[in-house]
């Protein structure tokens, strides 16, 4: 806030001419003056314009994480991807569990003191950006929410990406990381974001995946554990990407077993 009024740069060069347009401002209004201080009022209106810009938020909340190994994947398990799945060409989604949120996504550190807001992520929503409260809805139901539903690719899903405090203009940007287990040699795969937009009465418009480039495992891969840290984006164009459904998926074109691990989410402005 400046004077009162809520200041927001779309990039830097807007910010830019801010800063040389209150410069003169307040140069012009100290003249004569030696009550205002031009330079702290200008750091002061662009630390508000620039407050919220971007932000973040990380969870390694996804669902079947083993109870038995305190959420930790062992060797060799995972969430399989089937030959009927390969056939079918589908984008396995990877739900997301309040249980495992609340294992899993507690600070390690202690210094900046975590805020304590739970049900967030892991960074406890130090880190959002302004007006934004989570990017994860853990206790999100597909089924309960579209009893009646079928070939959305969502269905026995729980858990999903949160947009409903972004607006018009954000851009949105996920790193997700998962180990691949290759169960054929010359295996391909292709993460993805399952996104669906919807309109204000929460009927799905149009559903398709945002891809990142293919992964590759070729001889002598067979077993063996790959960490993948893929970013995955999408621009938030109208209130239907506002009020969309999206997880985590991944294709694959032979059958492999996928350890989800965690999921930076970042809104830039």
């Amino acid at each position: 806030m400046y004077k009162g009024k809520a200041i927001h740069f779309d990039d830097a060069r807007e910010a830019d001419l801010m800063r040389d347009l209150i410069a003169g401002t307040l140069a012009g209004e100290s003249a004569g003056s030696t009550e205002r201080n031009p330079d702290g009022d200008v750091a002061e209106a662009l630390n508000a314009g620039l407050a919220g810009q971007a932000g973040y938020e990380h969870t390694g909340a996804f669902a079947d994480k083993p109870l038995s190994n305190n959420y930790v994947w062992e060797a060799g398990g995972g969430i399989s991807i089937s030959q009927a799945e390969v056939d079918a060409g589908t984008y396995k989604v990877f739900s997301l569990s309040s249980a495992v949120h609340t294992a899993v996504d507690n600070p390690y550190w202690t210094d900046p003191t975590p805020t304590g807001n739970t049900g967030i992520g892991l960074f406890q929503g130090a880190n959002l950006p302004d007006g934004v409260n989570g990017l994860f809805d853990f206790d999100y139901d597909y089924d309960t929410a579209y009893p009646a539903s079928s070939g959305t690719g969502y269905e026995g899903s729980t858990g999903r990406i949160d947009l409903s405090d972004l607006r018009p203009g954000d851009q949105l940007r996920v790193r997700f990381d998962f180990n691949a287990i290759p169960q054929i040699a010359n295996t391909t795969i292709e993460p993805a974001l399952w996104y669906s937009n919807r309109n204000p009465s929460d009927a799905i418009t149009f559903t398709f995946p945002l891809t990142s480039q293919p992964v590759f495992y070729g001889t002598g891969t067979v077993g063996n554990t790959y960490l993948n840290r893929v970013e995955l984006s999408a621009w938030i164009a109208s209130e239907e990407d506002v009020n969309s459904l999206s997880l985590p998926a991944i294709k694959s074109d032979n059958p492999i077993t996928i350890q989800p691990l965690g999921m930076l989410v970042t809104i830039i402005r």
